[in-house]
């Protein structure tokens, strides 16, 4: 045999060394594809501070100082002119509020059973509005979209309701419904609803069409479709709306008290402004405030219950620590 049949039939020692570095990279990845003890587990209060993000904390805490200072101080009521432009005016003592007489008055109302009866009035109100507009504009919304001939007969009807001021119908819905807590619940109703309709229905005729026809081809049912892939598809937009029409239904209870109301925190803050009561005042739109804040914590719970299949940040947040 030639030396050349003999040196081609063995391999030569570069390629034997690459074979090994290949076997042993690949039996690294192999064992290290298993292997569970090479991930670090991080603690969690670890994770907690993470979340809480102490320097963001300290920051805010900071600001809030400096505004109560400023506030406290009457520092904020002497006006401001820069460069011959009133653009914050001087207020004269009559009309100041600051937070020491707000939180007076939060202190003297827990057992003040008129103060009750007026929150209780508002709270009423607020959820029956939140609660039939929101269902309404969520059945209607996922109708337009699914039926679009239906769509098309009704959208004039409703672009053109909508686009009505709902504000100035609230006489006529007093007038209608009396000055009890019906026209209240009526015009946050109407307002709440439009909230939810718009993007429930944008958000069913904006699913994905080709998920729809890999359920069909897996013999998926209606209802099936319906559940797997329309409502996860339009719970994001459902969600984002609730939060902006549950602040809105308190407006709009809050605003009809304005007009006309027997009883409600609206009118107990329309009574104190007319007699310059401005810390007590500060006081009550704090109280409304703080309403609105524990009815979107709600949601975004239901939020992060429902929508635990996506990640942090594509979930809404509603108060952020």
């Amino acid at each position: 045999m030639k030396s050349s049949d003999t040196s081609s039939a063995e391999p030569s020692n570069d390629e034997t060394d690459n074979s090994q570095i290949y076997a042993s990279q690949s039996e690294g990845s192999e064992s290290g594809r298993f292997d569970m003890s090479s991930i670090v587990e991080v603690p969690r209060w670890q994770r907690i501070l993470k979340a809480i993000d102490l320097p963001v904390q300290f920051l805010r805490i900071g600001l809030l100082v400096l505004i109560i200072w400023a506030w406290e101080s009457r520092w904020i009521f002497k006006g401001w002119s820069p460069f011959g432009f009133e653009l914050f005016p001087e207020i004269i003592p009559l009309f100041q509020g600051v937070p020491s007489e707000a939180w007076d008055f939060i202190l003297d109302i827990w057992d003040d059973s008129t103060f009750w009866a007026d929150f209780w009035v508002t709270l009423q109100e607020a959820l029956l509005g939140f609660v039939i507009g929101s269902g309404l504009g969520f059945i209607v919304g996922l109708l337009l979209g699914s039926f679009k001939k239906v769509a098309k007969v009704l959208s004039p009807f409703l672009i053109f309701t909508n686009a009505v001021p709902k504000i100035a119908l609230a006489p006529i819905l007093i007038l209608w419904y009396g000055v009890d807590i019906a026209s209240k619940v009526a015009l946050a109703t109407i307002i709440v609803f439009f909230i939810v309709q718009i993007p429930v229905q944008a958000a069913v005729s904006g699913v994905d069409p080709d998920l729809d026809v890999v359920a069909t081809s897996m013999g998926a049912t209606q209802f099936q479709k319906f559940r797997y892939v329309v409502i996860p598809g339009i719970l994001g937009p459902l969600f984002g709306a609730l939060r902006l029409s549950s602040i809105y239904s308190i407006l709009a209870v809050v605003l009809g008290e304005f007009i006309v109301s027997k009883r409600g925190l609206g009118q107990r803050l329309l009574y104190e402004t007319n007699n310059f009561g401005m810390g007590k005042a500060i006081a009550l739109i704090t109280i409304l405030a703080g309403l609105a804040l524990v009815f979107n914590a709600i949601i975004g719970m239901m939020e992060r219950r429902f929508l635990r299949w996506q990640d942090t940040e594509a979930r809404g947040k509603v108060v952020s620590l």
